[in-house]
């Protein structure tokens, strides 16, 4: 027992490692393109790297930044992301939708900023939620409080594997999200 303290010692790290998350890299949502793409090509090795999905809608620049889980023969629906549940949108830190001016989304006003986007999946329907806390890693500090906006999407069937997640932005305004044999997609305007 004289012993223990040494033994504190060596065991404390390996028991709050598990506990460890990263601190939040402000070039991941930077609007400067010349630092996320440094960002991007630093944890280019992860195995869901960083990405982003633009467009410009009039003078507002409107932007998704994401990291992208991969299927790898996984069951993701139900599965790997469990339905009626809290999801990040992705992996790593939380998904990001920005925007330099005022838009429209699904029909509601979202001012300037930016936003956690997490969702909800469900079988039939996924609830899309923006948030205000948006310097997160995952969903583990989700504050259902500082939600701005929730509205629902209809997933449907995508014919073509997206093996990776990903989000993309037309140029009229449509985000869409496909990932594994899945996909829905919602509209933002400019104001």
């Amino acid at each position: 027992m004289r012993n223990w303290w040494k033994l504190m010692v060596i065991l404390t790290p390996l028991a709050l490692g598990g506990c460890y998350r990263p601190e939040y890299p402000s070039k991941f949502i930077s609007s400067d393109l010349k630092e996320f793409e440094s960002y991007q090509k630093k944890c280019a090795s992860r195995p869901s790297p960083p990405a982003r999905a633009i467009t410009s809608l009039g003078d507002t620049d409107v932007f998704i930044t994401y990291s992208q889980p991969a299927v790898k023969g996984r069951t993701i629906w139900g599965d790997l992301v469990p339905f009626d549940r809290i999801w990040r949108t992705g992996a790593n830190e939380a998904t990001v939708l920005s925007a330099t001016g005022d838009i429209l989304v699904n029909g509601d006003t979202l001012l300037a900023g930016n936003y956690a986007l997490y969702t909800i999946p469900g079988q039939d329907k996924w609830t899309v939620i923006l948030n205000t806390k948006y310097e997160v890693w995952g969903a583990y500090d989700y504050d259902q409080s500082l939600d701005v906006l929730r509205f629902d999407v209809e997933p449907s069937t995508n014919n073509d594997l997206s093996e990776r997640m990903q989000f993309t932005i037309d140029d009229t305004g449509v985000i869409e999200f496909a990932w594994d044999k899945l996909k829905f997609d919602f509209l933002v305007m400019p104001l």
